[in-house]
């Protein structure tokens, strides 16, 4: 039988929490804290009456609310209090079961402490912040991964202006010569300017490859300049704007390989890592950003929480004649879990290499199901796999 509880509602800047001893029987009313010292004392304050009161120890209980929690985790920590960090779809799902699915602050904090007593759930671990590190890197990676997106419009709208049709004579314009070639020369003007011996010279120094090469590019790049009819003359505003854009997508792109690789390098000290990147059509990247959404694997006591915790479980509804087969997912958990292992699945079949998966998948197709249907089965296999092999500590085999 669990013992007590201190349930807190989390919010912005302050919270509400209420101590219980079992389901709908509290010890006291809900009160407000803001969410500084003198606020959390009032949390210690509660657990120490209650230590005295009742000779029994109490577990804090909250809800995941992205960053709000932190400031609150952060001082359970400091002060090695035993605590629970429960899914907001968790105590929706509780709260919603009442016949009357109020939702108050007040409300929400026998709604946390019923989740408690009601669920098995995990006692935070100072393991799990490895996991929590790693998962907030991938997030500020692809917070970099947006911004990049952002400054490469920019940039294409800005060559097409100063330099349109380049992009059919250098087929990916984000080479390092080419760059390096674009910031030396940021208006065809310029190009048209120099001997082809020193444009050479510039790409050879800028790259790995031979003379030859270097030649051969210079010469495709002076025959389109001398042909291009630029949007904008080389002294305009436009120029030095181009210039600004140029220089931040290279410092993004320095900056993205840099967190990139702290992502991986963080995430191969976890063992699940090696298993995980043992499934072909997995690469390092890709594995270290599953890890990260999926944490400690141990916490799921079968395949079936992992793929309802990805939100790729299927939504039952069977009455009467509807059997409740083919329906949709439920799309209700890690939308960020979800398309990464899409990711990983449709790359599987893109490679087409003979694993488990890709064979599960044509036989889907074979069978006549469609084959966005077919994907979504694999991503369920895939995942179940993945639990497998973490929980066994073995490396795939086809």
């Amino acid at each position: 039988m669990k013992g007590f509880c201190i349930s807190i509602d989390v919010s912005k800047g302050s919270s509400f929490y209420q101590g219980f001893k079992g389901i709908d029987n509290p010890i006291s009313k809900p009160k407000k804290i803001e969410h500084n010292l003198e606020g959390f004392n009032e949390l210690l304050n509660l657990k120490e009456r209650i230590k005295k009161e009742y000779d029994s120890e109490s577990i804090v209980v909250f809800e995941a609310t992205g960053i709000y929690h932190k400031s609150l985790q952060t001082y359970l920590d400091e002060h090695k209090l035993k605590y629970v960090i429960i899914s907001p779809l968790l105590s929706a799902k509780v709260r919603k079961s009442d016949i009357r699915g109020t939702k108050t602050d007040a409300k929400d904090c026998s709604s946390i402490a019923k989740v408690f007593y009601l669920k098995e759930l995990r006692i935070y671990s100072k393991t799990d912040e490895i996991y929590d590190d790693l998962r907030e890197k991938c997030r500020y990676y692809d917070f970099l991964i947006n911004e990049m997106k952002r400054w490469k419009i920019e940039f294409r709208r800005m060559l097409d202006l100063i330099y349109p049709g380049f992009d059919k004579v250098f087929s990916n314009v984000y080479v390092d010569y080419v760059q390096e070639l674009l910031m030396e020369y940021p208006h065809p003007e310029e190009i048209k300017r120099r001997r082809l011996d020193t444009i050479s010279k510039f790409i050879q120094k800028h790259t790995c490859h031979s003379e030859s090469f270097a030649l051969k590019q210079a010469q495709i790049l002076k025959k389109y300049s001398e042909n291009c009819a630029s949007g904008c003359s080389p002294k305009s505003y436009q120029v030095k704007q181009f210039e600004l854009v140029l220089a931040n997508v290279n410092s993004q792109i320095k900056h993205l390989e840099i967190v990139l690789d702290e992502i991986v390098e963080l995430a191969k000290t976890i063992p699940d890592f090696t298993i995980i990147r043992s499934i072909p059509g997995i690469a390092d990247n890709l594995a270290s950003r599953i890890l990260s959404e999926l944490g400690d694997i141990s916490r799921f006591n079968n395949a079936n929480q992992v793929i309802a915790y990805a939100g790729i479980d299927p939504v039952i509804y069977q009455s009467g004649q509807i059997t409740g087969e083919h329906l949709h997912i439920s799309e209700k958990g890690n939308k960020k879990l979800r398309c990464l292992i899409y990711l990983a699945v449709t790359s599987m079949i893109k490679t087409n290499k003979e694993t488990s998966i890709v064979d599960f998948y044509n036989r889907k197709k074979a069978s006549g199901m469609k084959p966005k249907a077919a994907i979504t089965a694999c991503m369920n296999k895939t995942l179940r796999i993945i639990y497998s092999l973490c929980k066994n500590n073995k490396l795939f085999t086809r």
